[in-house]
């Protein structure tokens, strides 16, 4: 059994057409509009300025409709507060696009003037902004990523929720270490009185699976590895460099993303919890691409597209970039993969569909 830290890079940098492959992403931010306006008007008055921090922001679009109703009802409240706005995430995002539609027709700067945006580079799972300085804090769809890729003996599956013996017992401890870490930093930078919201993937009690949880998305992982094993069936890659392949997150139950923070002493100190659930998405719980099962061609690009948003980078770079001696073998195992991929949801349709159950954690800073 090993585990090590990998070297070359973040699991979630280099993601690609992230904005057009993110409408699963953007229903939980719309789901959570009216309560970030709630918190907004339960705050005590927040002195020189109220500051918005988004933490994953991302390439823009989801960032920039999570914060759309923080400043709403900010002006609402008080109009003559100043307002800050920080996106943060690591240097490989793309900060270009993000900033251009921060300025564009649709971003949030329209809304009022004296909106000032700032950028906040570096990993969440470090401080990212000043000591007390946010009023609420917002971070969706990227708390899962675990803080370093992972390599493990994980043969016969490509996610955590398959693992079984020592592997998952590692990966469980390195989860709760990070979701620890993450929540240690914000108490730092979240002023008192103030909230931190997060929205993400969760899991569910489910005794039919192995582990007795059912966890989002796992048709699209286990799809991944269907297709990774026929190229390591035909040679194309290394059986080894799939057995020891794993993406680096993990989507908590309730209990464990609650386990964390009512055990550490500091987190039981800092936060007051005002919610803890994980829900079947409101639509398209069973399958995200529901609407485009009757076109098999459609269907299958809009996963193999949603996989590529978010996956492209870290199969590159962990699984089919230690088979290859050139760029131009990578790009060609690359296409082979997502030609394969493609054909699978195209013959299977939904038998690897995508379910979703939303994690929304609520805390206050006491």
């Amino acid at each position: 059994m090993t585990n090590k830290k990998k070297q070359s890079g973040k699991p979630t940098e280099g993601m690609l057409d992230y904005n057009e492959n993110s409408s699963a992403q953007l229903q939980l931010v719309r789901l959570l509009s009216p309560l970030v306006r709630e918190l907004v008007y339960s705050m005590d008055p927040q002195g020189v300025e109220f500051k918005i921090v988004d933490y994953g922001c991302g390439p823009g679009i989801n960032s920039i409709e999570m914060v759309k109703p923080v400043i709403e009802a900010c002006l609402e409240k008080s109009s003559d507060t100043p307002i800050v706005v920080c996106h943060s995430d690591q240097v490989g995002n793309d900060w270009n696009t993000l900033f251009e539609l921060v300025s564009g027709p649709d971003g949030y700067v329209q809304i009022a003037k004296g909106i000032r945006t700032e950028a906040a580079i570096g990993s969440f799972y470090d401080q990212v902004t000043s000591p007390e300085s946010v009023s609420l804090g917002t971070c969706i769809f990227a708390s899962h990523w675990l803080s370093q890729a992972i390599q493990l003996d994980s043969a016969g599956t490509v996610w955590f929720a398959d693992l079984q013996s020592d592997a998952r017992r590692i990966v469980d401890r390195i989860a709760q270490r990070d979701w620890t870490q993450f929540l240690l930093q914000r108490a730092l930078e979240i002023r008192a009185g103030g909230y931190l919201v997060v929205g993400t993937l969760g899991s569910v009690p489910d005794t039919s699976e192995k582990n007795g949880i059912a966890a989002s998305g796992r048709g699209i992982y286990r799809a991944i590895y269907v297709v990774a094993q026929t190229m390591a069936d035909e040679g194309l890659i290394s059986s080894e460099s799939l057995e020891t392949f794993l993406f680096s997150l993990w989507f908590m139950t309730a209990d464990e993303a609650r386990h964390a923070i009512v055990k550490n002493t500091k987190l039981a100190a800092a936060y007051e919890i005002c919610r803890i659930s994980v829900e079947p998405a409101p639509i398209k719980t069973n399958d995200i691409f529901e609407d485009y099962i009757e076109v098999p061609g459609t269907y299958a690009q809009k996963y193999v597209g949603y996989i590529r948003a978010f996956g492209d980078s870290t199969l590159r770079t962990h699984l089919f970039g230690p088979n290859c001696g050139s760029s131009e073998l990578l790009d060609t195992l690359m296409a082979e993969f997502y030609n394969r991929l493609t054909h699978l949801y195209e013959v299977e349709t939904n038998k690897y569909a995508c379910e979703v159950w939303h994690l929304v954690v609520v805390l206050r800073r006491k």
